[in-house]
């Protein structure tokens, strides 16, 4: 029996469809209680506010980091430091998600919470251009590859945490409330962001406060229990899937995974982070304190509606949810562009949007993860979704500046986001019928 079982989970046509998504449960002497959630989430918070409060406060960074020139050009540079985080995620992926399938979600959470941290601190102490020149630069640059590497470890590893010991019943709900989590931290980094002065320190504060308590998360963390299906799947002594074997027989779900992935960031990055900036220091549309507070409300907007969309996923079907908000979503970009041309900000056209954005996006993560075993899921979701998040997510605000500097069309970083719906929605309707309801479990 023990070969049969191993063949079934090294056969390269293995899918989730020929497995139970969750095992029957291994004892453990610690049951699993409220505390493990808020535990695991809470790092998710802080590790979103630390990778997020560099986009916010990009326009600060670029005086402090580049050369005083063209503010246009300074602040591609300093969005193009944001993006080289993404360009980090892969190798990320690779570490911690074979990290989570061999030695278990657990230590692979842990780990990715202090090394997160270590490179803010540095960010918080780094001297400016003007002591360094571009050595200062070139350190930013080393400190958000490194971020971008641990934050794989985290935004793979706590869904999957969380799915695996919470995620029986209400599934898409689950997965959506530790999605709120990173939202949240991404919203408190966009109001902290708009009370810090242009000008002055002031803004190392704020780094350096997130690396003490990264210290105190990773201690608490320590609590946290390993999930019954991966105790049960190790329990078993099998020999984890090579990584090319993973890539050569999961090669359509993890594409699906990237496109998926890629326009949620994507999307996200422009409509919530870059678009504030971008209507008040390109355009001039509004002050930058008010675009600041934009992104706060429609962050908020974003988090408040996530658990009612994911709990209406569960009654009504992912992709069913999914398409709709993809079509009711690209169908208001193109409101989007008429407001940008007219040279004018509707705050509830934006409010309506980011509704949609999230019935679009919400089922998007059940989707993927429903698709791999639990030997391999770690690696095959976290690569696809660092790869999606290289190529579309933080990349989002240096290519739509790009854009708008080389054709001078105001709207033009809306097409790109229009673009970005559109792969997101192929991706939806390409995988319909190869993934089973979450309503399902077996």
């Amino acid at each position: 029996m023990k070969n049969v079982a191993k063949r079934i989970v090294l056969s390269p046509h293995a899918q989730s469809l020929e497995h139970p998504i969750f095992e029957k449960p291994a004892l453990t002497k610690v049951p699993v209680k409220a505390p493990v959630f808020f535990i695991s989430i809470l790092g998710t918070i802080l590790e979103y506010f630390e990778y997020a409060i560099y986009g916010f406060l990009a326009p600060i960074l670029a005086l402090h980091f580049f050369p005083i020139g063209d503010p246009t050009s300074s602040l591609i540079k300093a969005f193009g430091v944001f993006a080289v985080g993404s360009l980090s995620k892969p190798l990320g992926a690779l570490i911690f998600g074979y990290l989570g399938d061999t030695r278990g979600r657990r230590i692979s959470l842990r780990y990715s919470m202090i090394g997160i941290s270590f490179p803010t601190f540095v960010v918080g102490i780094l001297p400016g251009y003007e002591a360094w020149g571009w050595g200062a630069a070139t350190a930013l640059v080393l400190c958000r590859m490194c971020q971008g590497a641990f934050l794989a470890g985290e935004s793979d590893g706590v869904q999957i945490y969380v799915f695996e010991h919470f995620g029986r019943k209400n599934p898409c709900l689950m997965t959506n409330l530790v999605n709120c989590a990173a939202y949240i931290g991404i919203a408190l980094a966009s109001l902290v962001a708009s009370q810090i002065p242009t000008e002055g320190e002031s803004w190392r504060l704020v780094f350096l406060g997130c690396s003490i308590l990264g210290i105190i998360v990773f201690i608490l963390r320590r609590y946290l229990i390993e999930t019954p299906p991966f105790l049960a799947y190790q329990k078993k002594h099998l020999s984890p899937l090579p990584l090319k074997q993973i890539v050569q027989s999961h090669w359509a779900p993890i594409l699906r995974t990237i496109m998926i992935c890629g326009a949620i960031g994507g999307s996200y990055h422009f409509y919530l982070v870059f678009q504030g900036t971008y209507l008040s220091k390109v355009l001039g549309l509004v002050p930058s304190t008010e675009a600041s507070l934009y992104s706060f409300y429609l962050t908020s907007v974003y988090v408040l509606t996530l658990p009612l969309a994911g709990w209406a996923a569960d009654l009504w079907g992912l992709a069913r949810m999914a398409k709709l908000g993809g079509l009711l979503t690209v169908s208001l970009v193109a409101l989007n562009t008429l407001m940008v041309l007219n040279g004018a900000v509707f705050f509830p056209l934006m409010i309506l949007t980011t509704i949609t954005m999230v019935l679009f996006y919400a089922p998007g993560y059940l989707f993927l993860i429903q698709q791999f075993d639990v030997g391999i899921r770690f690696r095959a979701l976290s690569l696809g979704h660092t790869i999606g998040s290289m190529l579309f997510s933080g990349t989002t605000p240096v290519v739509c500046l790009f854009l708008w500097q080389s054709t001078n069309l105001s709207y033009g970083p809306f097409l790109y986001f229009l673009l970005l719906g559109v792969m997101g929605l192929a991706a939806f309707i390409w995988g319909d019928t190869k993934v089973k309801s979450p309503s399902q479990p077996e």
